[in-house]
């Protein structure tokens, strides 16, 4: 029984459903939909963190991501999280969400797992994480930082980028 209700939590969750955590929706993702989002053809500025509940590092950063996110709704700069957790966590994954206080969106990025697609992402990224990439497609913008962000940091690349 337990076996067939995860089959069905994970069927809905890759038919493009999403679930949710703290009233907030999780979005099961390809890259390239994932792609369509942040390299939309307008004037915001999207900061993207790649992370893992499994990840300790990824995990200590969100409070100092959470309060960027915080300081920054209201403006041309978006944070957006993407999980790189494996399928079989998805039912997990909102009650994680909710207890690290996430409320910018959250996709769950469904790709390969021998992860191909890193370069498709940033030619240098080598896979670690935390991972954060800023992106503006309108002013042709766009740094990768493969280390957690600490307090100020994220602030200081914007200014650095000309964001």
């Amino acid at each position: 029984m337990q076996k067939i209700i995860l089959l069905a939590v994970v069927l809905v969750a890759f038919g493009g459903t999403a679930i949710r955590a703290q009233d907030k929706p999780i979005t099961v993702v390809k890259l390239e939909e994932l792609q369509k989002i942040y390299n939309a053809p307008n004037d915001t500025t999207y900061v993207v963190n790649f992370f893992a509940t499994w990840c300790g590092p990824c995990m200590m950063e969100i409070p100092v991501l959470n309060q960027f996110y915080q300081d920054h709704k209201n403006t041309n700069v978006q944070l957006i999280y993407v999980s790189l957790d494996a399928a079989q966590t998805l039912k997990k994954l909102p009650a994680k969400i909710k207890k690290a206080k996430m409320e910018a969106p959250v996709y769950l990025l469904n790709e390969s797992q021998d992860f191909s697609w890193l370069p498709y992402v940033d030619k240098r990224w080598q896979g670690s994480i935390p991972a954060t990439m800023i992106v503006n497609s309108k002013k042709k913008v766009k740094a990768f930082f493969e280390t957690p962000m600490e307090k100020g940091q994220l602030e200081f690349y914007l200014k650095k980028l000309g964001l």
